[in-house]
């Protein structure tokens, strides 16, 4: 019997599965045919036990497998369990627990005590799906019988055979169940437990219904208990606690958001270990950090997040760090260990693990899921046992009675409101036995029919086990049948060129022959075969000169070189169960330096064109003038780098306006390339009355094609000829950008009597979606030494095309005026 007398709410709980599976056994015992148990287990053979962290879904659970295994009850089974836990990390606690508190049950060792003779009803063998079900036939030792141990697939028949029923218990884990097919047919086919009891912290409908398909059940009875019931019995915390930090978009690269939630994440720990010791509490609390838990940046999260700490004064010595690769502490050993504050903890280990001395909780990672939320809440639900009555007779002072948590990303706060609602709509709910199984004798036969509408059938049917297939498998039928389309098959170069005959491939000529189904267009006599493009100068000594000249260094853009710290917004919401509406206040938030630095590099490196170290010195010596020479300051050199760092990560437009400007002053004209002499296109391609090759190019989109439509439909003498201009090719026409990179506009369009560049137009269509992006944005400012402005036009609503100007005082790019061809060469 277990030493830990259960809260009403979990005596409830246990008595009402207990009430089902005795259902289930009594006519379990009274029939011997495989069919009608298999229909018995399935209506009334599984629960599953919904409850909040810390309201005691292990006790919960112990308490039904000890019960169930007792021989004191007429309809107790005499069964062995199998206890699957989600992690493998998770075994010995779940083992520990078990041992700890269930004299009634004995725990055995899967791995050497798989003998059917020594066998006990209420043996419970703990372990994880992975053991026992894995791809992998090196880790499937469990499946293989050795020398004193049966394999488990003939232990679990032999134990059946014996007089035992098979129970499991699932804790978490069904949630993935049904996406290994091998833990699946584990449990349909070798397992096939009579009982089954599954607990959850996060009930989800979907995944319910999918195990129930998966293990073949037809009923899956769910017994709910309500946070209201945990916090009552003084188990869980009242609230919890949500504070977060709103920083402007282009502010957040500079602001240490980290160092700033761990900043408040620990001076809030020293308020509540202040608040236990003056309660005569004796109790330290433990602060969680959860950090990232993959990639380069996961590898090196710890150790960036312990030095953080350390800046803040944090003892070394009262650190702990646990990761799955590199477990340095164990998790249970730092839960009880008082000499650590702090425990940083990488993402995948965040379910399962037990902290009831954790009140604080600084989450460093980004996701904005529920499950993420309900897995952090849950660190810090539980009350610890040396509160519990405080809790119970509501004497705790106010800030212990709090789980808090600290989010360096603010969209996380969605996750923790979206678990709250989830967590707080459990309702305590028993569940009712399902009287579908019918004993009846056939012959003086006891057997089980499942009745339909309350009917009974004349003719006993068995039960019908729900067909499953996983979703890979169905993925990869439908995708094969995509694939398999009859008349395939066909040689794709199989008479593909032309006969030799062919005008353009003779001997006497380079033209190289036209490909079968192809139709040649030459250039149209008479219209120009190559344009003025735009280039940077070789040297970029004087456009770094220019640069560091130009760039607008005015006093709120030096004084923000100087900046210590940045004032941001911080939310509060004070509980995330119920109340959702936020407290706002203001923070100083720490400015990260590594950070700030790897912004401003970017900036600098942003223009391929610039050698980045030369540019950065000429602008480390504008930033020395101007601070000390002009404003009487002393900054030293690694000031002045702060200094600079600091500007371009908060101002990254400072040099690309400058750089507009003095690439407008230094950029030269050159000779395109000549036009290619001939275009080969499918005999389909759309033919063009104006375009120089006489065709509508292929790679046209939607726009773009209107566009060529509208030029060739021009009825006023307007349009002499249009080209698509294709980017980056030898005749293409581009424009300097403050980057130095080369913009190109769409079109070239050539204007009858238009003087001014060479008669020539560059025109720039755009979809609305795209209008105001950072890319079209400089587009629009550009400017062609020789042809001008772009047009830029963009489709509307009425299929019109617009013109759009750009407003200096939004920043925004907005329509100006309805676009008409015959007034191309005025606007």
């Amino acid at each position: 019997m277990t030493s830990i007398a259960p809260k009403g709410y979990q005596g409830d709980a246990v008595n009402n599965a207990l009430e089902i599976f005795r259902y289930a056994e009594n006519q379990l015992h009274q029939v011997v045919d495989a069919d009608s148990q298999r229909a018995i287990s399935a209506f009334n053979g599984c629960v599953l036990l919904e409850a909040p962290t810390g309201a005691g879904k292990t006790l919960m659970a112990g308490l039904i497998a000890e019960s169930f295994a007792r021989n004191d009850h007429r309809d107790n089974a005499k069964i062995i369990w199998f206890w699957f836990t989600p992690f493998a990390n998770l075994v010995e606690q779940a083992k520990s627990a078990l041992k700890r508190d269930f004299n009634g049950l004995k725990i055995r060792d899967l791995s050497c005590e798989r003998k059917t003779y020594s066998a006990n009803s209420g043996d419970v063998f703990v372990t994880t799906w992975a053991s026992v079900a894995a791809r992998n036939a090196e880790t499937r030792i469990l499946r293989k019988s050795g020398d004193l141990s049966l394999s488990l697939d003939e232990f679990i028949p032999e134990l059946r055979d014996a007089g035992f029923r098979i129970g499991v218990v699932v804790d978490e884990a069904h949630h993935s169940f049904t996406k290994a097919t091998e833990t699946v047919n584990f449990y349909r086919d070798v397992m096939r437990p009579e009982f089954t009891l599954l607990i959850t912290a996060t009930p989800d409908h979907a995944d319910v219904e999918k195990f129930k398909r998966a293990a073949g059940l037809a009923v899956i009875h769910r017994i709910q208990v309500s946070r209201q019931n945990a916090v009552d019995a003084g188990l869980i915390k009242e609230a919890v606690k949500s504070i977060a930090y709103l920083v402007p978009d282009d502010q957040k690269e500079i602001v240490d958001l980290p160092t700033t939630a761990l900043e408040d994440g620990w001076r809030t720990h020293q308020a509540i270990k202040a608040h236990l010791a003056g309660a005569n509490i004796r109790l330290t609390p433990l602060m969680l950090v959860q950090v990232g838990n993959s990639g380069k940046a996961g590898e090196t999260a710890i150790e960036e997040t312990k030095q953080r700490l350390l800046n803040l004064g944090v003892s070394e010595d009262a650190i702990a760090w646990y990761t799955a690769d590199d477990p340095n502490d164990d998790l249970l050993a730092v839960a009880r260990d008082e000499s650590k504050e702090v425990l940083i903890f990488k993402v995948a280990v965040a379910l399962g693990f037990d902290a009831p001395r954790a009140f604080t909780l600084v989450s460093l990672r980004g996701a904005n899921s529920t499950d993420f939320g309900i897995q952090v809440v849950g660190r810090i639900l539980r009350v610890h046992p040396h509160l519990q009555a405080m809790a119970i007779s509501k004497t705790l002072p106010p800030l212990l009675r709090f789980g808090y948590v600290f989010l360096a990303d603010a969209e996380n706060q969605g996750g923790l409101i979206g678990a709250g609602a989830k967590i707080n709509a459990i309702t305590t709910k028993m569940s009712e036995i399902t009287p579908y199984t019918m004993l009846v004798k056939i012959g003086n036969q006891p057997e089980v029919q499942v009745s339909v509408n309350g009917q009974l059938s004349l003719l006993p049917q068995p039960y019908a086990i729900p067909s499953w297939q996983p979703a890979a498998v169905a993925e990869r039928q439908t995708a094969t049948s995509l694939l398999s389309k009859p008349g395939d098959n066909f040689s794709l170069w199989e008479d593909l060129l032309l006969p030799q005959t062919n005008q353009f491939n003779n001997q006497s000529t380079p033209y190289p022959a036209i490909l079968k189904g192809n139709t040649r267009f030459p250039l149209r006599d008479g219209l120009p075969n190559r344009f003025k493009t735009e280039r940077l100068p070789l040297s970029t000594d004087e456009l770094e000169k220019c640069i560091s000249a130009r760039i607008d260094l005015n006093a709120n853009v030096l004084n923000a070189g100087l900046r210590r710290n940045l004032r941001i917004t911080r939310t509060t919401i004070d509980n995330i169960f119920g109340q959702v509406d936020a407290i706002v206040d203001s923070v100083q938030a720490r400015l990260s330096n590594a950070d700030i630095a790897r912004r401003a590099q970017r900036v600098l490196f942003d223009a391929e064109y610039f050698d980045p170290l030369n540019l950065q010195t000429r602008l480390l010596e504008r930033l020395r003038s101007e601070y000390n020479e002009h404003r009487g300051m002393d900054l030293n050199d690694l000031e002045l780098a702060r200094a600079l760092n600091l500007i371009l990560a908060t101002y990254p437009s400072l040099i690309r306006n400058a750089c507009r400007e003095c690439a407008a002053r230094f950029k030269l004209l050159y000779d395109s390339g000549e036009l290619p002499t001939y275009i080969d296109a499918p005999d389909y391609i759309n033919r063009s009355r104006l375009n120089v090759y006489g065709l509508i190019p292929q790679d046209l989109n939607d726009n773009e094609r209107r566009f060529a439509e509208l030029l060739d439909s021009d009825t006023s003498n307007t349009i002499a000829w249009w080209h698509r201009n294709e980017p980056r090719k030898p005749w293409s026409v581009g424009i300097i950008m403050p980057d130095a990179d080369r913009y190109f506009p769409d079109f070239i369009v050539g204007i009858n009597n238009r003087h001014a560049g060479d008669g020539v137009r560059l025109v720039e269509t755009k979809g609305s979606h795209i209008i105001n992006s950072d890319d079209t944005l400089e587009k629009i400012n550009a400017e062609h030494k020789s042809y001008g402005k772009p047009l830029m036009l963009t489709s509307r609503d009425d299929s019109q095309f617009w013109i759009m100007r750009y407003i200096d005082s939004t920043r925004k790019i907005e329509p100006d005026q309805v676009f008409r061809v015959e007034n191309i060469g005025h606007y």
